[in-house]
């Protein structure tokens, strides 16, 4: 008998994969420390496969489902799933990460939800299991469980937080639960047009801390992590390396870290030991301040990119950002990186509230100035900024106008050009990563029918070259035309065309 089922659902798309579920990873290894038996589905969020998934839960009726969520388009399956779950059985529904920990009352003002996990949920997902446990379970069975929320007579009740958990070995992901060669992806699969090709076909993501020590203004770290950092011990990190490089040959890795080298030194001692190549993030003053010596350091342990938070080329946006950086950090890191044939890849991001056209046409220069650098220095983006709950921009974007969503399903926003603009940002800013990207693309020909997407790439050259992003007429007839092939069931010729 199963007595967890842990889901996470994503939506409908072809990458859904990309990220292994380390939460739900985590979360079934804490369970299983305390003898509960476990099941994982790491799906998309599709009617057949949310249909398959209850019936398993009907059969099985385990104590609960947990699902874990995240703000964005992913909300609908879940909410679909959970909806569905306490339809058709009476088996409690409790949930957990990042949105409900952002958002607790207006999640768990859902009928669809019982219980929520709130910031880190091993050990709280464990008590909680214990106490549904028992043969008649009540508000007051679950109240001294800190880090969660209830309902106790029709009203919303959130527990006090739950100290961070002092040893992260004590916990690992269950990979035993999910096939991780699905998650073990070839160079392209890490790389856009705008990043670095890491060897191989079997690149490994790994996250080996938690938490950011730093101040940025627009980050959930501030709220969610109170800006510490907690990580497994250098040791730890070693010996699982080595293990998915014996076991299943990766030929990279990645790390997910929000902050890798927050501790430097215990980060040179696991990158000296891997002896793989590595991709991970770093802040550009730290390559300013740590200098020449310590890339070159990296370079010997066979780095392979440092993926550098830019954000904005204008320093007042910088400073709203509580970036601690400055435009010279960016300019000098990129120096850095290329005398040490490290590639720098820099992500940049417009739609600060109160930032105006004159200050994003800033970083769209900037932006240009680093490409020029040549081979080694590529630039992504820029993403629209949008609030995250608790964090320090989401009050100052709410001041500027923002309108807050009213239901949970409203935070299922989607990214990019479906994402919905703050009525503080210019209306020209919608369409400027599209055209970016499209601006940049070098992989037309690998395309069965290349003719259509170079002119439409030419058009997005010229727009980003002019800076010119009003009446995306260029975006709106190619897409419209996509939408009728596939709805006639011609996805293969609309791949052929632009995928």
């Amino acid at each position: 008998m199963t007595d967890v089922y842990l889901l996470k659902l994503e939506p409908e798309s072809e990458d859904y994969k990309l990220a292994p579920p380390f939460s739900i990873l985590y979360l079934a290894s804490a369970l299983e420390k305390h003898n509960f038996k476990v099941k994982l589905y790491h799906e998309i969020g599709s009617h057949k496969n949310i249909t398959s998934i209850l019936e398993d839960i009907a059969t099985h009726q385990p104590i609960f489902v947990g699902l874990s969520t995240m703000t964005g388009p992913s909300l609908i399956p879940t909410k679909i799933a959970s909806q569905k779950i306490k339809e058709n059985t009476k088996v409690p529904v409790v949930w957990g990460g990042l949105h409900p920990t952002m958002l607790p009352e207006q999640t768990l003002n859902n009928d669809f939800v019982d219980f929520m996990v709130l910031g880190e949920g091993e050990e709280a997902i464990s008590e909680l299991a214990y106490a549904l446990t028992e043969k008649e379970v009540t508000p007051q069975s679950v109240e001294s469980i800190k880090g969660i929320g209830y309902k106790k007579n029709g009203k919303i009740k959130i527990t006090p937080p739950r100290p961070y958990i002092g040893n992260l070995d004590d916990y690992s992901p269950a990979w035993q639960h999910l096939d991780i060669t699905k998650y073990l992806y070839s160079g392209k699969f890490f790389l856009s047009d705008f990043g670095s090709r890491l060897p191989g076909d079997r690149i490994a993501s790994y996250i080996s801390s938690r938490g950011c020590p730093w101040r940025c203004s627009y980050c959930y770290n501030q709220f969610v992590n109170k800006r510490t950092f907690r990580a497994h011990s250098a040791e730890r990190v070693i010996s699982d390396i080595a293990h998915l490089k014996k076991t299943y040959g990766i030929s990279a890795v990645v790390f997910e870290d929000d902050n890798f080298f927050t501790d430097r030194k215990r980060a040179i001692k696991i990158l000296k030991n891997i002896e793989l190549p590595w991709s991970s993030s770093l802040r550009a003053d730290r390559i300013t301040e740590w200098g020449d010596d310590f890339l070159k350091e990296l370079k010997r342990t066979q780095c392979q990119e440092l993926r550098i938070g830019a954000e904005s080329s204008c320093q007042r946006i910088l400073n709203i950002m509580q970036k601690d950086i400055t435009v010279e950090d960016i300019y000098s890191s990129a120096e850095l990186c290329k005398q040490n044939n490290i590639n720098a890849l820099y992500n940049f991001m417009i739609g600060m509230p109160g930032e105006n056209w004159a200050e994003m046409l800033e970083t769209f220069h900037t932006m240009d100035e680093l490409e020029k650098m040549g081979e080694g220095v590529v630039v992504n983006g820029p993403s629209v900024f949008y609030p995250w709950p608790g964090t320090v921009l989401y009050d100052l974007a709410v001041n500027h106008g923002f309108q807050v969503p009213a239901k949970m399903e409203d935070w299922a926003v989607g990214w990019g050009t479906k994402q919905p603009l703050a009525p503080y940002v210019d209306r020209r800013a919608k369409y400027v990563g599209f055209y970016r990207i499209l601006a940049k693309r070098k992989d037309v020909q690998s395309l069965k029918f290349p003719l259509f997407t170079k002119i439409l790439r030419a058009i997005a050259q010229k727009r980003w070259k002019k800076r010119f992003f009003r009446f995306p007429i260029d975006y709106f007839l190619p897409n419209l035309f996509f939408t009728l092939l596939k709805i006639l069931g011609l996805k293969k010729i609309a791949r052929a065309l632009y995928n």
